[in-house]
């Protein structure tokens, strides 16, 4: 407990001067732990081995991949050939924000958000003024797939720092991953395309968490109900079994 005051105090005024402006993150992280180590808060032993080297090295070498397919051009040919793909289909303006949005969460998981947001704006931007889109509306459907780094690891920095910590494999993102990505996929577009009814959007999504919050505690009132009833059920064919045979074996008796 006597170690907890200037913890939670240094843990402050990193957070205070970073927030002011005074020194960058990364110097106010790296005071605060001298502090920690100088307070007795935290152990040489404890401080070498929270840093871990393999996730280090996997963010780097991400970042790597990420300049090496922005640069080579790989990176914008697979985002210009589905957005092609949503144009060449004919299915009109949810077509191509569909089309963008899948563009832009395939770069999101592999080159990161910001190079993902990067290199979709221009084929976002000449897509939207083929469609008659407004590039608000694009803008905004390019900000949401660019923030649904989901499905990989190596979509953004806090998914590879729980990674390795946290004993995960890559079968687990895309486990997860992968149904938020639908459900946020499907309420992006429909959003955009509502346009000024945007509160449409908001209706349906808190009724539908209502709903489901209802059905919970119903749920189980359902079930004693109906479970009850069965059991009656059951009880008065045992009943109605028993006088039948009561009266069979009077019959013989007689």
């Amino acid at each position: 407990f006597d170690k907890l005051i200037p913890s939670v105090g240094t843990a402050v005024v990193m957070i205070a001067v970073f927030v002011g402006g005074a020194v960058d993150l990364f110097v106010a992280a790296l005071l605060a732990s001298g502090v920690m180590l100088a307070t007795g808060c935290l152990t040489q032993e404890a401080a070498r081995a929270a840093v871990k080297w393999d996730v280090i090295v996997t963010i780097a070498a991400a970042f790597g991949i990420s300049a090496a397919m922005e640069q080579s051009g790989v990176a914008n040919s697979i985002a210009s050939t589905l957005v092609n793909i949503g144009n060449a289909a004919g299915t009109g303006k949810p077509g191509i924000l569909v089309a963008v949005y899948i563009a832009t969460v395939v770069l999101c998981n592999v080159v990161g958000n910001n190079a993902a947001a990067a290199l979709m704006f221009p084929i976002a931007a000449g897509s939207a003024e083929q469609q008659g889109i407004d590039n608000v509306q694009m803008s905004f459907l390019l900000m949401l797939a660019a923030s649904a780094s989901f499905m990989s690891p190596f979509g953004y920095q806090t998914n590879l720092m729980v990674y390795g910590p946290g004993g995960y494999v890559f079968a687990n993102f895309l486990k997860f991953g992968a149904p938020m990505q639908v459900v946020q996929l499907i309420v992006s577009v429909s959003v955009v395309l509502l346009d000024d009814l945007w509160w449409i959007g908001w209706v349906v999504g808190f009724g539908v968490v209502f709903g489901i919050y209802f059905a919970r505690l119903l749920a189980p009132k359902i079930r004693k109900r109906f479970g009850k009833d069965d059991k009656d059920g059951k009880d008065d064919s045992l009943s109605g079994g028993d006088v039948i045979t009561s009266e069979v074996a009077m019959h013989r008796a007689l």
